[in-house]
């Protein structure tokens, strides 16, 4: 038989749309196995439960053998699939004991692309001043070192044309003065 590796995802999916799974009598690892529609063990869907419940993807209660309730852990209740599928423009979000909440994601995601463009606009009108500022920065450095690179040149230039006896003139006139 094959391993089944979307259990993990259907069970966090399912007490994400359906709420906790309680069961006063303590079966409700065996709901929640059928609610999932899982069809490897009953072994093999306890070993993945507790394992879930160790990283803390779900909270169980337990006393003894029995599993009493099931929990998804940071896991908001979201809407059920028929309701994601409906045509209207709004969602309704309703969790038990939390507010209800009515979503039109189309005007959520153009208020997004607003605030996005807005920002991005505004970033470009603060860097543009900085951005020629520099630009006009490094243009200057670049000119003056072009200058002192010109007054080296001109100056090896000037000791390279000088005849080789001047030069040695000039040491031993260093060498008579020292002497003195």
């Amino acid at each position: 038989m094959s391993r089944d590796r979307t259990a993990r995802t259907r069970i966090r999916q399912y007490l994400a749309t359906s709420g906790p799974i309680v069961d006063p009598s303590g079966y409700a690892t065996s709901l929640l196995k059928d609610a999932v529609g899982y069809t490897g063990s009953a072994v093999a869907f306890i070993q993945l439960i507790a394992a879930m419940d160790r990283d803390g993807e779900i909270e169980r209660e337990i006393s003894g053998k029995r599993t009493y309730k099931i929990e998804g852990i940071g896991v908001p209740v979201m809407p059920s699939s028929e309701a994601m599928a409906s045509t209207s423009r709004t969602t309704v979000i309703t969790g038990s004991g939390q507010p209800t909440i009515e979503l039109d994601y189309k005007l959520l995601a153009q208020a997004l692309v607003a605030e996005l463009l807005s920002a991005t606009a505004e970033a470009q009108r603060e860097a543009a001043p900085a951005a020629s500022t520099t630009t006009d920065q490094i243009a200057a450095e670049r000119d003056q070192y072009a200058r002192r690179l010109e007054i080296a040149r001109n100056q090896i230039a000037e000791l390279l044309s000088q005849p080789l006896s001047s030069a040695a003139r000039g040491d031993d006139a260093v060498a008579a003065r020292s002497a003195d």
